[in-house]
C-alpha cells in the first residue's frame, strides 16, 4: 500500500475520531471542564506512553531510548493546544456559541491555510497544494456551512427521559427568563476534545449521573459594542491558536532531515501529550487556586469517559500526524478539519436524532452540504 494511500486512511481515521469525540461523554456533566480537561490529557499521556512502550527499542545502548523521545517543538504544539482551549473558554463566555462557532473557523481554516500556502515565505519547509485557488474555494465552503447551524430552532421539549436518551452532548445559549431564545447547537466545534469549550458556568449542585444537556445562561456579550469586539477578538485568536498547533512538526521534520536522522511521524506525538499534561496540569492548578481564592468549589468531573475521550483523541491526532508527513499541510489540516464537523453532523442526525423537525433537518443538512462541497474541493486541490 502506497504512502499517499496510507495518508488518505489517516485522514479518515483523524476525521471520524475527531468528530466522534464527544459520545463518550454524551451523558455525563463535566461541570466547568477544568478537571474533566485534565483527566482527558490523563488518557492522552497514557496513549502516548503506551505508544513509546510499543515502539521503543528495547536493545538501544545505555540512556538511549527512541520510543521515549521527547522534542522542543512537540512540547511546544502541547502548550498551543492548551492555550487554544483557553481563549475558547474566553471566546465562549463573552461572545456566545453560535458566533463563536462561525468566526473562529475564519482564522483556525485561514491560518491553516495561509501556512500551507505561503509557509515558505515564512522560512517554513512546507509543500503547498497543486491547486490553492481550488483548496481556497473549499475552505470557504466549509465556512459558509457553519452558516445554516446559526438558524437552527429549539425543537419541542421532551420528556426528561426521552430527553436523557435521544439527546447528543448539545450546547444551547438561553437567557434563564426567556426559554424560549435557545438554540441548539448540533456539532462539538473545532477540535473540542481538549474540553475548553464546556468550560462555562458551573452547575449550582451536584447533578446526577447520566445528566441532562447542559443550558448555559447567556452572558451579556452581546450589550455593548466593547464586549462584542472582545468576544470576536477571543474567537479569532483561538482559531489561530487551534491553526498553529501542528506548524512545529514542519520544523521538526526539516531538522531530522538535516541531521539525516531516520524518524516518523509518531516520534512527535509523546511530545505532544507531555506538552498538553504539563499545560493542563498548570491550568488546572491555577483554576484550581482561583476557586478557592473565591470560595468556590473544583468539581470533580467523570473520570473513565473523560480517559475513553483522551483514548480517542490520540489515535485521531496520530493519524493526523501522519497525514501531514505524507500530504501538504494546508490540504491534511483542512481535510480534517472540516471532515470532522460533518462527522459530528451525522452523529447528530442520524444517531442520536437531534434534528427532527423539517426547518432544522433542512438547516442542518445545508451545513452538511456545504461541509461535504468544501472538502470535495480541498481534496480535490491536492
Amino acid at each position: 500500500m502506497g504512502t499517499h494511500t496510507l495518508g488518505w486512511i489517516a485522514i479518515v481515521v483523524a476525521t471520524f475520531s475527531y468528530g466522534s469525540l464527544f459520545v463518550p461523554v454524551k451523558n455525563y456533566d463535566i461541570h466547568d471542564g477544568i478537571v474533566y480537561q485534565w483527566f482527558q490529557c490523563c488518557g492522552i499521556l497514557l496513549a502516548g506512553l503506551l505508544q513509546a512502550l510499543w515502539r521503543n527499542d528495547w536493545e538501544a545502548p545505555g540512556l538511549s531510548a527512541p520510543g521515549f523521545y521527547v522534542c522542543r517543538e512537540g512540547v511546544l504544539s502541547g502548550v498551543f493546544f492548551q492555550l487554544a482551549n483557553v481563549l475558547a473558554t474566553q471566546a465562549v463566555r463573552t461572545f456566545g456559541m453560535s458566533h463563536y462557532f462561525t468566526t473562529q473557523k475564519v482564522t483556525n481554516l485561514g491560518g491553516a491555510f495561509v501556512v500551507g500556502v505561503f509557509g515558505r515565505h515564512f522560512g517554513l519547509p512546507v509543500e503547498p497544494p497543486s491547486d490553492p485557488l481550488l483548496a481556497l474555494m473549499g475552505c470557504l465552503s466549509v465556512l459558509l456551512a457553519m452558516v445554516p447551524l446559526g438558524f437552527t430552532k429549539v425543537e419541542d421539549e421532551l420528556s426528561q427521559d426521552e430527553h436523557d436518551h435521544k439527546s447528543f452532548v448539545q450546547f444551547q445559549e438561553t437567557r434563564i427568563t426567556s426559554p424560549a431564545d435557545k438554540k441548539p447547537h448540533l456539532i462539538p466545534p473545532q477540535h473540542s476534545d481538549m474540553g475548553g469549550y464546556l468550560m462555562l458556568d458551573e452547575a449550582v449542585s451536584e447533578p446526577t449521573t447520566p445528566a441532562p444537556t447542559p443550558v448555559f445562561p447567556r452572558r451579556e456579550h452581546g450589550r455593548g459594542h466593547g464586549g462584542w469586539c472582545k468576544g470576536l477578538a477571543w474567537s479569532l485568536f483561538a482559531g489561530l491558536a487551534f491553526a498553529f498547533i501542528y506548524i512545529p512538526i514542519l520544523p521538526w521534520k526539516h531538522r531530522m532531515a538535516l541531521e539525516n536522522v531516520e524518524f516518523s511521524s509518531f516520534d512527535y506525538f509523546l511530545s505532544i501529550s507531555v506538552g498538553l499534561f504539563i499545560a493542563s496540569t498548570a491550568y488546572m492548578l491555577l483554576g484550581g487556586a482561583m476557586k478557592k481564592y473565591q470560595g468556590r468549589k473544583l468539581m470533580k468531573s467523570v473520570l473513565r469517559p473523560a480517559l475513553l475521550t483522551g483514548v480517542l483523541w490520540s489515535v485521531a491526532s496520530m493519524a493526523q500526524l501522519y497525514s501531514l508527513a505524507v500530504m501538504p499541510y494546508a490540504v491534511a489540516y483542512c481535510l480534517v478539519c472540516g471532515g470532522e464537523v460533518g462527522v459530528s453532523l451525522l452523529w447528530g442526525i442520524f444517531v442520536f436524532k437531534e434534528a427532527t423537525t423539517f426547518h432544522n433537518l433542512t438547516c442542518t443538512m445545508l451545513a452538511f452540504l456545504g461541509v461535504l462541497i468544501g472538502v470535495g474541493l480541498v481534496a480535490a486541490s491536492k
